[in-house]
């Protein structure tokens, strides 16, 4: 087996924030990192590990940089936050398979965030499974208000054959 960067999964995250009104207040794109422990839930998900669960939340985050493959949780505001307004779930209709393009098999996710309180100088995301974090992605901050439509617009490449 060929193993290394030209195989590894891919992911490159879109983020748009809408006005109440749908204007567009700012964009951001970037690649992500897959972690150890992500790369770890889709081995226990291809093993059918007993409670092991899908990808189901996207959550936000507060690193200026970006982490190494050992991180497992995305870095905290600072001052108190309460942990559900800094994830969204995620339902079966945000994700999008796509199987018959050569050299890989998409997955596509589209995920949209409600912000319940203001998240100045967000600047981080990462799609989990539960608590388990799959990836991390860094970005330019953002602030986010209630009222806001927030959308992440993950495409990620799982690349086969050689």
């Amino acid at each position: 087996m060929i193993a290394g960067p030209a195989y590894s999964p891919k992911g490159t995250l879109i983020l748009a924030i809408h006005s109440p009104d749908g204007t567009l207040v700012a964009a951001r794109r970037s690649r992500n990192i897959v972690l150890r422990n992500g790369a770890s839930l889709i081995a226990r998900l291809f093993a059918g590990a007993a409670g092991t669960v899908a990808v189901n939340q996207v959550r936000v985050g507060f690193a200026t940089e970006a982490a190494s493959t050992e991180v497992t949780a995305l870095t905290p505001p600072q001052g108190s936050v309460a942990p559900e307004a800094l994830a969204t779930p995620l339902q079966p209709a945000d994700f999008t398979i796509i199987t018959d393009q050569p050299g890989s098999v998409k997955v596509l996710v589209n995920a949209t965030f409600k912000p319940t309180v203001e998240l100045q100088d967000v600047s981080e995301a990462g799609l989990m499974a539960d608590d388990v974090l799959y990836n991390q992605v860094v970005f330019e901050p953002v602030t986010l208000r209630p009222g806001q439509d927030v959308t992440f617009f993950w495409e990620i490449d799982f690349p086969f054959g050689h």
